[in-house]
């Protein structure tokens, strides 16, 4: 039995259906499962309907928001908020709406380079789902620019690369701040690639930072130790998850993978119920 507390579906930018991905959480052992795909909920409902068909399984309903720190990022996960809030699913669609134009640049600076995918390509890949730079990694290597996904990241579009293009800033304070403000609890997520991360804590503890991936995809025993130290010493969470979106993807590690023990989900929502009573 693990939980896997970061996972993604079809919605954003994974390869499997949110039913197709539960179904396969359970089959994995999974007993906490959450649903963070980026800057969208319309997974949930798919998922909770098939969370129905384990009892074995939660479901947690969750997202994953991407913000700007001085030398990259830091992605903040946000979990239990109030999912049907008129007012957040207007932001969450902007958010939406803005990594379309950033994609649509990417494949304009790919042109310029020399190595053209179609901007329909793009779209017909993403399917349903919200745009994002996998798709346009898949557009390259099927258009045998490269040789697989993360040779598409580390060449062209990853934060760095020559085809990057940016979108609208937001600090990952604010994102804590939004995620708090609709009753949900944030959460730093694979905390290895957050710039500055020592210097940076405590003023997102201070901002409402409630937790802290430690068990994240396949990291090494020595990684673990050092991020769940930091997190009692600001007095987080400790979570986890595969950061599933599909074989050689992202953290590119199993789905229920991370070895993020059940625990993990008992004390998330445990501690969601010990927000709303203070807040009661």
């Amino acid at each position: 039995m693990t939980s896997d507390l970061h996972t993604h579906s079809t919605i954003s930018d994974g390869i499997l259906t949110p039913r197709e991905l539960v179904n396969q959480a359970a089959a994995a052992g999974v007993t906490y499962l959450s649903l963070t795909d980026h800057d969208s909920t319309d997974g949930l409902p798919e998922a909770q309907a098939a969370a129905a068909d384990h009892p074995g399984l939660t479901l947690i309903p969750g997202i994953e928001i991407s913000t700007d720190v001085a030398e990259g990022e830091a992605h903040i996960l946000g979990y239990l908020f109030d999912v049907e809030n008129a007012e957040l699913q207007a932001t969450l669609e902007s958010f939406r709406d803005d990594r379309v134009g950033r994609a649509r640049r990417m494949v304009q600076n790919l042109e310029r380079l020399g190595v053209p995918v179609t901007w329909e390509r793009v779209v017909e890949i993403a399917g349903q789902g919200a745009i994002g730079r996998p798709h346009i990694a898949q557009a390259l290597m099927e258009a045998g620019h490269v040789p697989s996904i993360r040779e598409a990241f580390d060449r062209y579009i990853g934060n760095f690369g020559p085809a990057y293009a940016g979108r609208r800033k937001m600090a990952p304070e604010e994102a804590i701040r939004l995620i708090r403000q609709y009753g949900g609890l944030p959460v730093l997520a694979h905390p290895d690639e957050t710039p500055g991360l020592e210097a940076m804590l405590p003023a997102l503890a201070g901002a409402g930072l409630a937790g802290m991936e430690v068990d994240y995809g396949l990291y090494p025993a020595e990684l673990r130790a050092r991020f769940r130290a930091l997190a009692d010493q600001y007095g987080l969470l400790a979570l986890g998850g595969s950061d599933y979106h599909g074989p050689g993807r992202a953290a590119d590690c199993p789905l229920g993978g991370s070895q993020t023990p059940p625990e993990a989900g008992e004390r998330l929502l445990a501690a969601h119920q010990d927000a709303a009573r203070s807040l009661g």
